[in-house]
């Protein structure tokens, strides 16, 4: 009993904490990727900062949100796979993202198009959360 009352209090307050910076990240992109799944342009715009921006492409937050509602449009479906999904904190208050991602797309079950495509993402953090501030892509494999 008295071990319990001892860990109650570690537990308690394990509990509340906020998730590792990495962890955080890493919910942010899974929620990214679930919001294309449903077609919700805002839930996958919602982490970009009002500053973004897109090297590849030269995007700004406003040319991204275009961009994502063109091939939302051009595509009933869209689907993405991350893989080697690497997440380090360079500052307190910077971390880069970098991952390879395979997307799909099409109108059926089986995708009309499909890419992989090297990612890397820079992030900040705003208080206590996290915002993409940059995000650069080069197409591996695919059309």
């Amino acid at each position: 009993m008295r071990l319990w009352l001892t860990l109650l209090p570690v537990v308690l307050l394990a509990a509340c904490a906020r998730p590792a910076d990495e962890d955080r990240i890493r919910q942010h992109l899974d929620a990214m990727i679930d919001a294309l799944a449903d077609q919700n342009a805002r839930a996958f715009m919602a982490p970009l900062a009002d500053d973004f921006s897109a090297d590849t492409w030269n995007l700004d937050r406003r040319g991204a949100r275009l961009l994502l509602n063109r091939e939302m449009r051009a595509h009933q479906r869209i689907r993405v796979r991350l893989f080697d999904i690497r997440i380090d904190l360079v500052q307190e208050d910077r971390a880069t993202a970098s991952f390879q991602a395979v997307l799909t797309g099409g109108s059926g079950l089986i995708p009309e198009q499909g890419s992989w495509y090297r990612v890397a993402t820079g992030w900040r953090r705003q208080g206590s959360d996290w915002e993409l501030i940059t995000a650069s892509w080069e197409r591996v494999a695919g059309r």
